[in-house]
């Protein structure tokens, strides 16, 4: 069998969490990640469903109207 030389390479990776009490702050704190020469190759957001349910509305092709946060009971 022929042996080849490989070089290996080597990436570092480094695991940031924003805890819930700085959640208001998280623009600022990727802000400061990204100005120290890291990469943020992937966001959780804070309430997957919500994040989900607001892309989706602004992704629908037929654009419905909704109340932002507004309930409205029915009318007897």
């Amino acid at each position: 069998m022929e042996q080849t030389n490989c070089r290996r390479v080597y990436v570092e990776r480094t695991l940031a969490l924003i805890k819930p009490d700085a959640i208001h702050k998280t623009e600022e704190i990727e802000d400061i990640i990204l100005k120290s020469g890291f990469t943020i190759l992937q966001h959780k957001p804070f309430n997957p469903c919500i994040w989900l349910a607001d892309w989706l509305m602004k992704h629908n092709p037929n654009k419905p109207q909704v109340c932002d946060g507004v309930i409205v009971e029915d009318a007897e």
